[in-house]
């Protein structure tokens, strides 16, 4: 869920104020907040004395279930301090998993960000692949391609969309018909990318299928 906190704000002029900041993020919740937060506007603050707007940073935790991520978003200045911050996000996370009946069926572990600025060139660069996603599952349609399903959360750790065509040739996800179906799926649109850097990358590395199919879902 979202959760407003109140916090004690200190502003350049030494002027001492409370504010209504987000604590927690769930997208589900509140969808409006993830633009919010590219936008820039995110947990803005106006000093009441000097008029000073700025964005106060505090540990905040945004939640988008349906796309697989959980972040812990520290402040920038603890990222001298990562392993610690990341035993503890884990722990704690593990904690609400073993606690919350709605938390048991998460089978994804959070992801660690120090400063709001990873967290939105994240959210932009998954915005910008959610794009390629689309039209991939048009021209697939389109053009008879398969599409193997990747875990999301396994996909964003292993930088790859999550869709992936094959060509319909066998029940089997074999690198040939994998490799040909992104080349039939770059020869009728040669500007996905992604795409273009997925089938460069199995090409130099065929090794790297196996760790990516190991995350297919399951039908």
């Amino acid at each position: 869920m979202s959760i407003l906190s109140n916090c004690e704000i200190t502003c350049h002029c030494g002027e001492v104020f409370g504010a209504e900041l987000w604590t927690a993020v769930s997208i589900s919740e509140n969808p409006e907040l993830k633009d919010t937060i590219n936008s820039g506007m995110f947990n803005i603050v106006e000093c009441p004395k000097c008029k000073h707007l700025f964005y106060w940073e505090i540990f905040f935790i945004y939640q988008d279930i349906s796309s697989e991520l959980i972040a812990y978003v520290y402040p920038k200045d603890y990222e001298g301090q990562a392993t610690q911050y990341r035993k503890k996000m884990l722990h704690e996370f593990g904690e609400i998993v073993k606690s919350t009946k709605e938390a048991q069926n998460i089978n994804f572990e959070p992801v660690l960000f120090f400063g709001i600025e990873d967290l939105v060139a994240t959210l932009k660069n998954e915005d910008f692949l959610n794009d390629e996603i689309q039209i991939v599952n048009f021209i697939a349609k389109r053009i008879g391609l398969e599409l193997i399903e990747i875990k999301p959360s396994k996909a964003r750790n292993l930088c790859i969309p999550y869709l992936i065509p094959k060509i319909k040739k066998s029940l089997d996800c074999n690198i040939k018909d994998i490799i040909a179906g992104l080349e039939k799926l770059l020869s009728y649109n040669e500007n996905l990318l992604e795409y273009e850097k997925l089938l460069i990358r199995i090409k130099n590395n065929p090794n790297c299928l196996d760790e990516i199919l190991m995350h297919k879902t399951k039908k």
